[in-house]
């Protein structure tokens, strides 16, 4: 018998950083195109103000609910959400 060996794929630190950063600019640019302020965004996900701020800042993540919630409430499919990463 053969022994299987898994691999491990090696995502380095400055990639997370580099998606997170691309993400927050993603969320900030769809908000700021749809000319809405994030105290209204926030109150129809139903989460906190500085919960959207530390996602559109990259320090945070929303969930799958929340980022399909964005994708419908930004009117963009939820695919082409992802579109400019």
């Amino acid at each position: 018998m053969s022994e299987k060996v898994e691999r491990k794929i090696d995502i380095t630190d400055e990639e997370v950083r580099e998606y997170d950063r691309s993400l927050a600019r993603r969320m900030r640019s769809l908000r700021d195109e749809r000319g809405l302020k994030r105290d209204w965004v926030a109150k129809q996900l139903g989460v906190h103000y500085n919960t959207l701020k530390n996602w559109e800042l990259g320090k945070a993540h929303p969930g799958s609910r929340e980022l399909l919630a964005l994708s419908k409430l930004y009117h963009v499919d939820p695919i082409d959400f992802f579109g400019g990463l």
